[in-house]
């Protein structure tokens, strides 16, 4: 495989796992329904919320279901965000599987103190890419500079080198952060053998924002986005997936993209 989901924007619902209740995604099934109005290419979340709403993604045969099989707790305390190092798999390839995913993503988290999570991060990333096409899953790796000894994690060098161990491993696509910066972006794109998709992180200042940054790495060569908050946080969370789609599937300004919010 090497990845078939083409230019897409996609939903990122797996935040519950990791952190658990969010702005704006109290309710699973309304978030889930809200974001569908809006025509994605596909959703990723967790293994069970994949299958617990199956009924309101069968409704939509042409979305691309990617499993989230890690969890990731910086705390033991749920909720809370400290300075825990807790990195697991957590659901199996066959479960992915079995609930009809088409593809299963774990996260790759560099700048660990602790490097024996690392370690066992790497283990089980490596494992989930040589196994997946066994179960005829394609695998997304998502390497990122979380960890607290790095200072920056938009970092470009960095994302570059994260990226160049992640497409090592053998994944079928590779997740990363837009470093802000399509000329530094570009080479990490040119360099990796699978599909590239950006990440969106914390919800943006504006719309504007979202769109520009989405504009400038689909220029630098990625395939398309992969955002949670920036789309579920946003009170028009369908008109948001449509301005993204304007941009990665037909070319739009972010000017021209703007005027779903206008409607």
């Amino acid at each position: 495989m090497t990845g078939s989901l083409g230019s897409a924007v996609v939903v990122a619902l797996d935040h519950g796992l990791h952190w658990g209740v969010f702005d704006g995604f109290e309710d699973r099934r309304r978030t889930l329904e809200a974001v569908l109005e809006g025509g994605p290419d596909g959703i990723l979340a967790s293994v069970p919320f994949l299958e617990q709403h199956r009924d309101l993604l069968d409704d939509h045969p042409s979305v691309y279901t990617i499993g989230t099989v890690d969890i990731i707790h910086d705390s033991t305390i749920p909720g809370e965000q400290a300075s825990d190092e807790i990195h697991r798999q957590v659901f199996d390839l066959e479960d992915a599987a079995r609930v009809g995913a088409d593809a299963v993503k774990a996260c790759l988290i560099y700048g660990r103190n602790d490097p024996g999570v690392l370690g066992d991060n790497l283990e089980f990333a490596a494992r989930i890419a040589r196994n997946g096409r066994h179960h005829g899953l394609e695998v997304v790796l998502e390497p990122t500079l979380w960890g607290p000894r790095i200072e920056d994690d938009l970092d470009a060098d960095l994302i570059g080198e994260a990226a160049r161990i992640g497409a090592e491993l053998g994944p079928d696509i590779l997740k990363l952060y837009y470093p802000g910066d399509a000329d530094a972006f570009a080479p990490i794109v040119d360099r990796a053998p699978s599909p590239v998709y950006v990440a969106g992180g914390p919800l943006a200042e504006s719309e504007s924002a979202v769109l520009e940054m989405t504009a400038d790495a689909v220029d630098a060569g990625a395939d398309g986005v992969i955002y949670g908050r920036n789309v579920w946080q946003h009170e028009d969370p369908a008109s948001v997936v449509e301005a993204l789609k304007d941009i990665v599937h037909d070319g739009a300004t972010p000017d021209e993209s703007l005027a779903r919010f206008d409607r």
